[in-house]
């Protein structure tokens, strides 16, 4: 791949037809996430299924530093992942997209057509908006200046990073490169939508449905089906310790097995 050697996280499985791909959160979500994917990756391998997750370019095991990397390398590794599973023999990929994966996931569908037959999109907490995740990420940054007694917001971030200066947010370097990449994505709901099984898994300790998530859901649903499941757990990418998702794991097993042939 163009960026330089990656690590590929493998779990083979004996259907040699259709092939897994996992899009991983960013940053500390990620450290979260990580024992989960792990979990999920086995159980799929074990029901037959292979799945594959890239650590992209800059971070996780592979090579490089987050402050070379940008969010157009990680598409187009993502694509020869795919163009190397299908000279592997495979035909069919689904995908497992957690929260800033969905936001990768739909730049890819907008960007690429695929080299291999889509099957199902299953989504963990999707993000669906870049703009929003770009201000979830500073408020940490804004954060941390508070706490230090620092007055910092986010259009002075930006102005940072527009004047050509890197930015260190949470212990993860952000460079003007990444970030203006990040803002280049095509985070619209992909037109190919429609043509996907997709399902959304959701956990939440709310009673009901969150506003947000419902206007979102709404809109999906004007496309196509959505499998919309609602988990009442604690939120795995953001607990301060590693916690469970064993609902999330064997509900996400069952949809991708049970279209699996």
């Amino acid at each position: 791949m163009k960026s330089g050697p990656l690590f590929l996280h493998v779990a083979k499985g004996s259907n040699d037809n259709t092939a897994v791909v996992i899009l991983p959160p960013f940053a500390e979500e990620m450290n979260k996430v990580r024992h989960l994917l792990s979990d999920t990756m086995r159980k799929l391998a074990a029901a037959g299924l292979s799945c594959f997750m890239l650590d992209n370019y800059g971070t996780g095991d592979s090579e490089g530093d987050l402050d070379t990397a940008t969010t157009t390398i990680w598409r187009e590794d993502l694509l020869q992942l795919l163009s190397k599973l299908r000279d592997e023999g495979f035909e069919q990929v689904s995908f497992i997209a957690v929260r800033f994966g969905t936001l990768q996931l739909f730049d890819l569908l907008n960007q690429h057509e695929l080299p291999l037959t889509t099957k199902q999109l299953v989504l963990w907490q999707p993000m669906f908006d870049v703009t929003k995740f770009w201000q979830q990420f500073a408020r940490i940054k804004v954060a941390e200046a508070m706490a230090s007694g620092v007055k910092l917001n986010q259009k002075e971030l930006e102005q940072q990073l527009n004047d050509g200066h890197s930015l260190e947010i949470g212990g993860y370097p952000i460079s003007p490169d990444w970030y203006h990449s990040l803002l280049q994505m095509q985070f619209n709901l992909p037109v190919v939508l429609p043509q996907f099984s997709l399902s959304w898994f959701e956990t939440s300790q709310l009673d009901n449905i969150a506003i947000p998530v419902q206007k979102m859901l709404q809109q999906l649903e004007q496309q196509q089906k959505v499998n919309f499941v609602q988990l009442n757990a604690e939120p795995y990418w953001q607990t301060v310790e590693l916690a469970s998702a064993d609902a999330l794991i064997t509900l996400t097993v069952q949809q991708l097995t049970a279209g699996a042939a």
